[in-house]
This record gives structure tokens, sequence and C-alpha cells, in this order.
């Protein structure tokens, strides 16, 4: 075994076990969170609620109805009708929003829509913007709380955003369900407490306009939120986060549709990291920036199946390094890698877990994990490729 091969498994065995080490602490940091209440502030200003929305028609009205109920007369909700066949406009101002169309069928994605409403907004700035997705609702109280924060604390906050297995839903769906919370809730809190940052996760997120109205969100970036996040810790703008704000979604019980959400997540996200995260370290270092430096070590991390996947083939390379060179050391690394990893889900399902995946439903992590391969498999793949929504249609950009 030559030496540049060597030297290969032994950084990436060390990799292995300083991201498992990593995900390990913001796990323990969550774990002892305190629940300090959080001191209740008057909002002044105005919010608008931004809502991008693509052939939402059928199903937009309860979040509007939702949102609506949480604000003052002062405030109202923009719907970007993005690239829209139906009548999602319509049913948005017939629902007491504002509604703006969007029709460029070469840009498509959210980031676009994003600005377009922000370029709307110029002319009439409000004091506080809300991202909100148009499937998602917000907990009594939850959009007012976020609001006051950012404008309290003159930072970006984001609320506690979980995806919820319908009812009817099986295993397979309660273990996508914690796999969910593991980055929003326990990743997040964990990193909240260790560096005071967190991630935009892709609703229920507000914001002062002074932050907004100077960014570019136009791109066909398909972990917008990954992008947004990393850009305001560059401008010094650290999004907060407000964890007893909290904001839902279903999960799609169509397996295309599944496929799309997951590979969106998992394929775009590994080619965002790759791109911008030791970048991102680099520049968290070289500026003295603790926040960006624990932002971009966490998104170092791979999404859960792929990071143990991952740990898995290198301990069994390392492993026959071991018998072929007689040292160890790289496959105790990986090992302990992946005894850290294994123990931080464990303590994580203990802590927050039970609830949404009792015992009698771990049963779906087998058909979990089995519904990662559609995800690496050549539809998951094209379908990352390009911006798509999770829900689509039959255009021929998979919307």
């Amino acid at each position: 075994m030559s030496f540049l091969v060597l030297v290969l498994l032994y950084a990436l065995a060390l990799a292995g076990f300083a991201l498992a080490l990593f995900l390990a602490l913001e796990v323990a940091a969550a774990v002892m969170e305190t629940n300090d209440a959080e001191a209740d502030a008057p909002l002044a200003g105005s919010i608008v609620v931004v809502i991008p929305a693509h052939n939402e028609a059928a199903a937009i009205a309860p979040t509007l109805q939702n949102v609506r109920s949480q604000l003052r007369a002062s405030d109202h909700i923009l719907v970007v009708a993005d690239n829209c066949t139906d009548e999602t406009a319509k049913v948005a101002l017939t629902n007491g929003a504002e509604a703006i169309e969007r029709n460029d069928p070469s840009r498509r994605g959210k980031g676009y829509a994003l600005q377009f409403a922000l370029d709307h907004l110029r002319a009439s700035p409000p004091d506080i913007v809300v991202f909100t997705d148009a499937d998602c609702l917000f907990a009594p109280g939850a959009l007012q709380q976020i609001a006051a924060v950012a404008a309290r604390e003159d930072r970006p906050a984001q609320a506690l955003y979980l995806m919820k297995a319908p009812e009817e839903a099986g295993p397979r769906l309660q273990v996508a369900e914690f796999a969910w919370a593991f980055i929003n809730n326990v990743r997040m809190r964990g990193l909240a407490r260790l560096f005071d940052v967190t991630r935009f996760t892709g609703a229920g997120f507000a914001a002062p306009w002074r932050m907004l109205s100077g960014l570019d969100l136009g791109s066909g970036e398909i972990v917008e939120d990954l992008a947004l996040t990393m850009t305001l810790i560059r401008k010094g703008a650290p999004p907060l986060f407000v964890p007893d704000a909290v904001v839902t979604s279903a999960f799609p019980t169509e397996d295309a549709a599944l496929t799309r959400q997951s590979a969106r997540w998992s394929i775009g996200s590994l080619r965002y990291s790759a791109r911008a995260s030791l970048g991102a370290l680099m520049d968290g270092f070289s500026k003295g920036r603790f926040a960006q430096i624990g932002a971009a070590i966490d998104l170092m991390i791979p999404p859960l199946t792929i990071f143990v996947a991952l740990l898995f083939v290198l301990a069994i390379i390392c492993f026959f390094a071991w018998l072929v060179t007689g040292v160890s050391v790289a496959f105790q690394l990986v090992f302990w890698a992946l005894v850290l990893t294994g123990a931080s889900i464990v303590v994580a399902w203990l802590r927050f877990g039970r609830e949404s995946l009792p015992p009698s439903a771990l049963r779906g992590a087998i058909g979990f994990l089995l519904s990662k391969v559609s995800v690496f498999g050549a539809k998951g793949r094209a379908s990352a490729k390009t911006w798509t929504p999770t829900r689509g249609g039959n255009d021929e950009a998979g919307e």
C-alpha cells in the first residue's frame, strides 16, 4: 500500500472522527439546553409575510388563513405566484393576500421568487420580512414571536421548522419525521447553544428589511436556505434560533414527491457543502467570526444516512489497510466516529424523538434506508440537477 494512499486514509479517518465529534457535541449541547423563556418584546413596525408558491391553488388557502390569524392591521401577506399555470394568484387574493405573478420559465427556483418579492417591496418596504412556504402552518403566536425576536435583536430569526408524518403514514415516514427533527431541532439547538447561530431551514424565517434589501437571492440554487444562511453570516448577521416558535408542514405521501424532496436536500446539500464549506471555514478563521466557523463545520457534516454509510465504507477500507500494514490508527478513528454517531442518534431519540417515533415504529428504519436508494438513482439525481418543488406537476422541469 503506497504512502500517499495511507496519508489519504488517515486524513479521511481523522476528518470523519472530527465531524462525528462535532455532531456529538451538538447533540450534547441540545440535550443540556436550559428552557429559558424568551422575554416578551413589543413589536414595533410592520411585517410582510412572503410566500413563494408554484401551482399551489389547491393547498395554499389554509396557510393564508393561518398567517392572517397572526397578523395585525398594519401587516400583510405577499404571495409570489411563480411560473403558475393554475389559479394560485386568484386564491391568494380571495384569502386576503396581495399577489404578484412572476413568469420566467428560464429561471426557476425559490431564490428567484424571493428576490422578485424583495424587488416588489422596495417601493414601500416593511420593517420585518418573514419567509414561509405555501404548505406551512405557524403554531399560535409563532409568527409574531420570530418577528419580535428579529426586531428586538436586530438579527435574522429562524423558527423551529418540523415536518410531520400524516396520521395514516406508516413507520417509514415516522422515521423520516425523526430524521428531519434530528437536524432542524436537535442539531440546530446544539449549534445555537455552542455558536449562537442557526441555519435558515426553509420556512419560518424573519429578518429586518435592511439586512435583506441589499441581497441578491435570484439563483437556481436548490438549497437556497443554506446559501442564504452563509450569505447572512458573512455579512455579520448570523441567524438566531427561536425553538419555542414552531412552524410545521406534512410530508408528501407519494413516493415520487418524497424522492424529489430528499434528493433536493441530500444531493443539493452535498454539492453546496463541497464548494462552499471549506472556504467559509477559512474565511471565518481569518476574520475571527465564531458563528461562521461553527456554521461551516456544521455544513461539512453530510445528511445523517449518508454520513453513516460513508463511515461504514471507510471503516471497511481502513480495516483492510490495518491487515496489510499492521497499523490500526485509521481504523480506530473511524470506529470511534461510528460509536459517537450512533450514540448521538440514540441520545437524540431518547430526548427528542420517542413521541414521534415510538419503539414500535423503529422497524420503519429499514424502509427509510431502502428509500434512499431511489434518491441516488437516476430519477433522484435528475431532480437534483435543477430546482424542483416537492409536489410536482407535469411540466418538463419536473415541477
